[in-house]
């Protein structure tokens, strides 16, 4: 995935994190009365804080992201806690199992989803008792695996996207290079052609023209010493013109297919 798929996916599951954060909130302020009120209030800002600076955090160390990940479980665990019992605010592991996705590697993910279900479960059932508490945690957890495989489903969507891409790229690549071999390929079958010509032109043209040469100088010798003789050898003069004209008509044809591109 590129740089600009990877800004775009984080944006997309920042906001989608902030949507939920939202709702949990308007939940919690709706149900707490009093201090726990206040408390809740700065605990979903300090969630949301972190939240929303999670990508600039990851951009720094490895470390830096277990941190982060565990200063957003305390933060959820005691959420989960304050009294009256909010099941809601669990709903918070959500987001933080779709980071996680992002920000470490199968292994490492899934000690960090295996945690999540854990405390997630013993929050609900400590809250709702073992009937309430597994079901809602059935929902909760069933909620995180549709999000967390749609965001693998989409990275993997983007990933394939840009190895089309990349794949079309050197097809093209090599669908030109492959037009500038054809073109060279003519290139070099028209020089081939041109040399066989040239070697026909020489090897029978040339000869028969060096042969007229030749029998006019007989002719002009025999005018003045047999001029009896004179006749034949223009007739020879006429037929090796007529050779002459007739090879070089064929060599002309030959040429146009190589004139005509």
């Amino acid at each position: 995935m590129t740089r600009a798929r990877q800004a775009r996916s984080y944006r997309g599951n920042t906001l989608i994190g902030l949507i939920v954060l939202g709702v949990v909130a308007v939940r919690a302020i709706t149900f707490h009365q009093g201090q726990p009120r206040l408390v809740a209030v700065i605990l979903l800002a300090a969630y949301g804080l972190l939240y929303a600076v999670e990508p600039l955090l990851a951009a720094r160390t490895r470390w830096t992201r277990f941190l982060y990940f565990a200063l957003q479980t305390a933060l959820v665990l005691v959420l989960a806690n304050l009294r009256p019992f909010l099941d809601f605010s669990n709903v918070l592991y959500v987001p933080l199992s779709v980071q996680a996705w992002q920000a470490f590697s199968r292994r490492v993910v899934f000690v960090w989803m295996m945690l999540f279900a854990v405390l997630l479960s013993v929050t609900l059932i400590l809250g709702m008792g073992w009937a309430g508490g597994l079901a809602l945690g059935l929902l909760i957890l069933a909620g995180g695996a549709f999000t967390v495989s749609y965001d693998l489903l989409y990275a993997r969507t983007q990933a394939d996207q840009a190895e089309s891409q990349v794949l079309l790229a050197e097809l093209q690549q090599a669908h030109q290079k492959l037009q500038e071999y054809a073109a060279q390929a003519r290139e070099l079958a028209a020089a081939r052609e041109r040399n066989r010509l040239a070697r026909e032109l020489h090897d029978s043209v040339s000869q028969v023209i060096f042969g007229i040469t030749l029998t006019s100088q007989a002719a002009r010798l025999l005018l003045e010493r047999d001029p009896a003789q004179v006749p034949e050898q223009i007739d020879r003069l006429q037929e090796m013109t007529g050779s002459a004209l007739s090879q070089l008509r064929s060599l002309i044809a030959q040429l146009h297919p190589l004139q005509d591109p």
